[in-house]
């Protein structure tokens, strides 16, 4: 139980270390910050309590420092971290998905002072000082230096990174012959390259085709390839999902696999001798794909029957 006469002692705005004040962000709608409050409570007697547990947390949010107004307009915040990179010196490639968290509670219950991240992203160009709010017993403070708690963080969203076809690159990386001269699977990967470093690609929407979490989702089928070139009679393509050591997919054959490289889209093509048992299905495949900050970015996947591979435009 709580005491009836109870206060805040502590309430305080802050990013990763509490001497850094100001970030940036991609204005991409996606890329988040982690802005912590850190809170705790006083008693009758001056002494600092822990609120852990307290309804009053129920109520605490993020607002705009200048206008004591919740976060709004290009500005969105939550409580759940995504896959995207945080900051602007880039992030690591994730093989696995994230596990949501319970809450945005990151302290301890006995800890006395409570620590809650927030997540925030903006979708336009712009800059916003951002402080805290909370109702306690009746009683709203905010850290916006109005009621005698001054704490924020400073935010600027710039216009995020566009890249030509040119930075994109497809090519094969992986061959698995199952048996060897009747059938055959190979990998391409699909990877981003500029600024003299590769950057990760952490997700891949299309309307041509659906996502499928756990299979390779199948977009083309060449149908008799040799009326083209000699080679392989069929190949049958597929992207893969984003996570996974390994992309699967369904085949005439059954199932088949080869390992995958985080921080690009796999395409895998299933070749066969086999007359193909289905009509060719031989349009380009129009991608929205994601870069490590979330920054979108449209590429054509182009069959090369002749060639039994692909190109980009």
């Amino acid at each position: 139980m709580f005491e009836q006469d109870l206060s805040i002692q502590r309430f305080q705005v802050t990013l990763d270390t509490s001497t850094i004040r100001h970030k940036a962000l991609y204005a991409n709608g996606r890329m988040q910050v982690r802005v912590l409050v850190l809170i705790s409570g006083e008693n009758s007697n001056a002494e600092e309590v822990s609120l852990y547990g307290h309804p009053a947390l129920e109520t605490l949010k993020l607002i705009g420092y200048d206008t004591s107004a919740p976060l709004g307009g290009s500005w969105s915040v939550g409580t759940q971290e995504n896959r995207y990179a945080h900051d602007m010196s880039g992030g690591a490639s994730r093989v696995f998905p994230l596990v949501p968290a319970p809450d945005n509670r990151i302290s301890g219950p006995s800890e006395r002072v409570q620590i809650f991240e927030f997540w925030v992203t903006s979708n336009r160009p712009g800059s916003i000082q951002i402080a805290a709010e909370i109702t306690l017993q009746g009683v709203t403070y905010r850290s916006d230096g109005r009621n005698g708690y001054d704490s924020s963080v400073t935010l600027e969203a710039i216009a995020p990174k566009q890249y030509p076809i040119a930075n994109f690159m497809i090519k094969k990386t992986r061959v698995l012959d199952l048996p060897s001269l009747f059938e055959r699977t190979e990998l391409h990967s699909l990877s981003l390259h500029a600024e003299g470093r590769q950057i990760n690609l952490l997700d891949w929407t299309s309307f041509d085709t659906r996502y499928d979490e756990e299979f390779a989702t199948e977009f083309f089928s060449s149908g008799n390839a040799l009326n083209v070139s000699h080679g392989m009679r069929s190949y049958v393509g597929f992207i893969g999902p984003i996570y996974g050591v390994q992309v699967t997919a369904r085949t005439s054959k059954g199932f088949r696999s080869l390992a995958q490289d985080p921080g690009v889209i796999s395409i895998l093509s299933h070749l066969t001798q086999d007359y193909p048992n289905k009509p060719g299905r031989t349009a380009q495949l129009s991608l929205q794909v994601f870069d490590e900050y979330g920054t979108e970015h449209r590429v054509r996947v182009n069959p090369d029957i002749a060639t039994r591979s692909y190109t980009l435009s």
